[in-house]
């Protein structure tokens, strides 16, 4: 059977669609990590890189494993595969511009436009806050976006509630990057570029290192 992965799909609601929907119960932990896997070899790709030889090995291996095995040593490749792509980007990141140099507001601006519209095509969250906003009302209103999270999540969603609703204060913190034509602090792109694909609390712990880190520099940037 061919596999269709992340990247056969025009968005994230749609690939979920698919595994819910196509994949056996038992199967959907397993093939959902196997879609991260699929995300972060994508973005190798946009770096100009090879999706290393040694997880591509690994990963091998771990397609002949058997539940619940498989799922749990495909959860730790994708850490390592993360890790390493951290890493990687952190090797080949240039100095940082000076707020002189000519080059800043015009690559920080653009970059963070490319980042907007992929958290609005790939962030499930980031997204439900999009299709909120452009909606047709009045004035956005804290309890109707309450409201309707539970709408589209479930009561018993606490921790993707509050997930959403950290996407709210990163969207405001990014317009307001993109509007001042700020650079983004080192490696905050590519930790907000997967933030999603975390799980259980690692992933609330990084969102707010994230936010308090881009609002500490918004007020440095506001006061130099």
């Amino acid at each position: 059977m061919t596999r269709k992965t992340p990247s056969d799909f025009t968005t994230h609601d749609e690939w979920l669609s698919y595994v819910r929907r196509e994949i056996a119960v038992s199967d959907q932990p397993y093939v959902l990590a196997f879609g991260r896997i699929d995300l972060f070899r994508g973005f190798y790709g946009m770096q100009v890189h090879e999706f290393p030889a040694a997880f591509a090995t690994e990963l091998e291996r771990i397609d002949e494993m058997h539940e619940p095995e498989r799922t749990a040593a495909l959860e730790n490749l994708n850490k390592a595969i993360l890790a390493n792509l951290t890493q990687l980007l952190a090797d080949q990141s240039p100095p940082s511009l000076s707020a002189s140099d000519p080059r800043a507001p015009s690559s920080s601006h653009e970059q963070i436009h490319q980042l907007r519209s992929h958290l609005a095509r790939k962030n499930p969250y980031f997204a439900l806050w999009t299709d909120y906003k452009n909606g047709e009302r009045e004035q956005l209103i804290a309890e109707d976006w309450h409201q309707y999270l539970l709408q589209q999540l479930g009561t018993e969603s606490g921790e993707e509630i509050a997930f959403a609703h950290a996407m709210v204060e990163l969207d405001k913190l990014l317009t307001l990057f993109h509007y001042r034509n700020w650079a983004l602090p080192a490696l905050s792109l590519e930790r907000i570029w997967f933030l999603h694909l975390l799980r259980g609390p690692e992933r609330m712990l990084q969102t707010r290192a994230l936010l308090g880190m881009l609002t500490a520099e918004s007020a440095a940037c506001t006061s130099a």
